[in-house]
C-alpha cells in the first residue's frame, strides 16, 4: 500500500482502553507504580531500543517504533538527559500504542531503511495519520496511568488537601487539579499533563 492511500482503522476509546489494560496485565503483572517501560520493552517484549544522533532534530520525533516491529528509535539526547526522563518514558509508551494496536494496518506499508520509514509516516494523509497518533496516545495514557491506582492517589492527596484545610467541596476548578495532579503524577512518572487529561476521562474529574 502506497503511503497516500492509507486509511487508518476505527478503534473505540473504550477499545484501546481495554487493550491497554490487558497489555499491562500480560507484561507487568505486578501492578507497580511506576511502570518501567524500558523492562518492558527489552525484557517483556524483546525489542531493541536504539538511540539515534539528532532525531528529534532532524525527524521532528522523539521515538519511533520502525517497520521491523523489533526495534525503537530514540532521540540520542533524551535518552542520556535525565531532564527527559519523563517525557521519554511516555514517548516509549506511545510507541507502544502502535505496536499494540496498529500492526496489521503498518505491516502493509512499504519497508525500508529509518529515513523511508519516517518519509512513509509524512505522506500519510494528514487526518488518517492524526488519528493513528490519538490511538497511541490513548493507549500511553492509559497505559502509564491504570485506572484504578489513579483513583486511589487521587484521594490520597484529596486526604492531604482536607487535612491542610482545603474541603473536597472546593477542589472544583483547573488550578485545583493542576495542584492535585503534580504529587500524582510524579509517583507514576509521567507529566502533569497527562493527568489533567487522565482524570475527566476517567471520570474522575470534577470530583463528586
Amino acid at each position: 500500500m502506497e503511503p497516500q492511500n492509507f486509511k487508518a482503522p476505527f478503534i473505540a476509546p473504550q477499545d484501546i482502553w481495554r487493550q491497554a489494560d490487558e497489555f499491562r496485565n500480560r507484561v507487568w503483572p505486578s501492578q507497580a507504580i511506576p511502570i518501567d517501560v524500558l523492562s518492558v520493552v527489552e525484557f517483556e517484549l524483546g525489542l531493541e531500543i536504539r538511540p539515534i544522533s539528532k532525531l528529534k532534530e532532524e525527524a521532528d520525533v522523539d521515538a519511533l517504533l520502525l517497520g521491523d516491529w523489533q526495534t525503537i528509535v530514540v532521540d540520542q539526547n533524551q535518552y542520556m538527559d535525565d531532564r527527559y526522563t519523563n517525557r521519554l518514558r511516555y514517548s516509549i509508551a506511545h510507541e507502544l500504542g502502535h505496536y499494540v494496536l496498529h500492526k496489521a494496518v503498518f505491516s502493509q506499508m512499504p519497508q525500508g531503511s529509518l529515513a523511508e520509514w519516517i518519509a512513509c509516516m509524512r505522506d500519510m494523509p494528514e487526518k488518517e495519520y492524526s488519528f493513528l497518533e490519538y490511538h497511541a496516545y490513548e493507549f500511553a495514557g492509559r497505559f502509564l496511568v491504570p485506572p484504578e491506582a489513579l483513583r486511589r492517589e487521587l484521594e490520597s492527596v484529596i486526604q492531604l488537601a482536607e487535612q491542610s484545610g482545603m474541603p473536597r467541596s472546593q477542589l472544583q476548578d483547573e488550578a485545583h487539579m493542576q495542584y492535585l495532579a503534580k504529587p500524582i503524577s510524579r509517583k507514576f512518572g509521567v507529566s502533569s499533563s497527562v493527568f489533567e487529561r487522565r482524570l475527566p476521562k476517567e471520570k474522575l474529574w470534577p470530583l463528586t
